[in-house]
């Protein structure tokens, strides 16, 4: 046995058997229902602004933002939404997302979000997962939403944000309800702190996305407990609800009393326009947009000295960017959080490591509170030493319990030890620092979308010209990485690299389009077991690494 070592500080974590543990920091609050808590912390202080649209220059006061909320979930009480009800979201940064998504937690139902982008097929996939009642939508997506239910004969309630044909506008259901009804409302009782509150997505690797739950519990410990990720000064990012950013670092703000900066999209010059005009000081980025900003001159051009921290989660962020990022941001710390959890996972809700300004570049720092670590031998299960690259696993206070609706995904990610198997190869140093090398998982990243190569490999396989097909990742600096598809075709097929490149795009949504390219081969390389040799396809994609 291998006795407790304290490797840093005796304050931050021990190692004892190999496991690298957090100190304990027990939830402390009243509160049960996260819509509560979010209700109190904006009635404290009325004036607050708490949101500026970019574009538009509109605000919104705390007690405006209020009284949204508590008039959308008056309605959802009119309209029949109860416990364990589902409501959808599906919209890009806006002025009046936010209203819906927390006045779901003040019915005591559960919030889950959809990706905007979406396209019918999807739509129809998020509908029947989540068995949403109702979900509040921008103009932009309705259709997509309309033409779903109609496929499946889902009559779910469609209320738009602005206007659409055929469907309740947002502007409607802040009507009818009087002074005294909103002036006395109160959050549905939360009997079991457990209860889910939200229900987001995480892309598997043979299908579509798995449905996480994430308890009050969960939410409650990211807004109370000082050692998770919390937005301060003046932040800015632009993560949707889709992402589990998105949704933590929105809390964050109320709990924290930080003006929100709404702006829909990622663009590289538009991002450091917004850091010199605003004087923020704080950023939230993938990897994928900090090397597309180190990319171009931008940071050079505009002023950015108001930047005092950046925090970089999502994928696999190198040492190399950082190092670039740190003399371009000479001002500020640049850390790397897992806030997506080890490459994106919504499933640990919230950080478990932290890279502290002393770590070394490329880490994604130590152990934090409230969790613990090990990194596995894939063959044997052991748990290993430092130096020593194997599967990380994790546990924590504030994980997933599980799956929506499939107990067989939940057993086959967690184990019966109560371990979650990220599916990341990683190790850790001498001084408990980790470092992400690769994944287990085929799960590729296209600009943080995760996406899911047997669905592109299902359509290609349905080509007449196709007999064997696997997708793997390319990487690429700037958008993490472009699936590129590996083919054998039918012995004198014709079809070009292009034809194959342009059936994908006019079936699936951006995001999967093959970018990486096609490549033929004569045959596929395979495992001993008749397996496709994922790993061999993996050498050969890294070759064709776009510059």
């Amino acid at each position: 046995m291998v006795a407790d070592k304290s490797i840093t500080n005796a304050s931050d974590f021990i190692i004892k058997d190999n496991i690298l543990k957090g100190k304990d920091e027990p939830l402390s609050t009243e509160y049960t229902n996260v819509g509560k808590l979010l209700l109190d912390k904006m009635k404290a202080r009325p004036d607050f602004v708490g949101q500026l649209d970019i574009i538009t220059e509109k605000t919104y006061t705390f007690a405006e933002m209020i009284d949204r909320i508590v008039k959308c979930a008056l309605w959802l009480r009119q309209e029949g939404i109860k416990t364990n009800d589902v409501v959808a979201v599906c919209a890009p940064n806006i002025m009046d997302s936010f209203a819906p998504f927390f006045a779901t937690f003040c019915v005591g139902a559960i919030f889950t979000p959809w990706n905007p982008a979406m396209d019918i097929r999807e739509a129809r996939y998020f509908m029947k997962l989540s068995g949403a009642k109702i979900v509040f939508a921008d103009e932009n997506s309705v259709r997509t939403i309309l033409e779903a239910a109609k496929l499946d004969n889902n009559n779910i309630k469609v209320v738009v944000f602005g206007k659409a044909s055929n469907v309740l506008s947002f502007a409607k259901v802040l009507e009818g309800h009087s002074k005294s009804e909103v002036e006395n409302f109160e959050c549905a009782q939360i009997d079991n702190i457990h209860d889910t509150a939200a229900l987001l997505y995480s892309s598997g690797t043979t299908g579509l996305p798995k449905g996480v739950t994430i308890s009050h519990f969960a939410l409650l410990c990211n807004l109370i407990i000082s050692n998770n990720i919390r937005t301060d000064g003046i932040p800015f990012w632009v993560s949707s609800y889709f992402w589990i950013s998105g949704v933590l670092l929105t809390l964050s703000c109320i709990v924290n009393y930080c003006q929100r900066l709404l702006y829909p999209t990622f663009e590289e010059e538009m991002t450091c326009k917004i850091i010199e005009k605003y004087k923020v000081t704080w950023l939230f980025l993938s990897p994928s947009m900090i090397n597309r900003l180190l990319k171009t001159e931008y940071l050079k051009k505009y002023d950015v000295s108001s930047i005092t921290k950046v925090c970089v989660g999502g994928a696999i962020f190198t040492a190399e960017s950082q190092i670039k990022l740190r003399e371009c941001l000479s001002n500020g710390d640049v850390i790397q959080i897992t806030v997506q959890t080890f490459l994106g996972m919504t499933e640990l809700c919230g950080i478990v490591t932290s890279q502290k300004p002393n770590h070394k570049a490329g880490t994604i720092g130590t152990v934090t509170d409230n969790a613990q670590i090990k990194i596995i031998d894939i063959a044997t299960g052991n748990a290993l030493g430092p130096n020593k690259t194997g599967e990380l696993l994790v546990k924590s206070m504030k994980m997933t319990k599980g799956y929506y609706n499939n107990p067989q995904a939940t057993k086959d990610t967690i184990d019966a030890d109560g371990w979650l198997h990220t599916g990341d190869l990683a190790y850790y140093d001498e001084n408990g620092e980790f470092f992400i090398i690769d994944r287990l998982k085929e799960t590729l990243k296209y600009r943080g979308f995760q996406i899911s190569p047997s669905e592109i490999e299902n359509l290609l396989q349905s080509h007449p010209d196709v007999v064997e097909v696997a997708i793997v990742g390319v990487p690429h600096l700037q958008d993490d990485e472009h699936p590129i598809a590996f083919i054998t075709k039918v012995p004198g097929s014709k079809v070009s690299e292009q034809e194959f490149q342009k059936f994908v795009a006019n079936n699936m949504t951006d995001s999967y389009h093959l970018r990486g390219g096609v490549k033929f081969l004569e045959k596929m390389p395979h495992t001993p077991s008749g397996k496709i040799a994922r790993k061999d396809l993996k050498v050969m994609a890294k070759s064709y690494q776009a510059k």
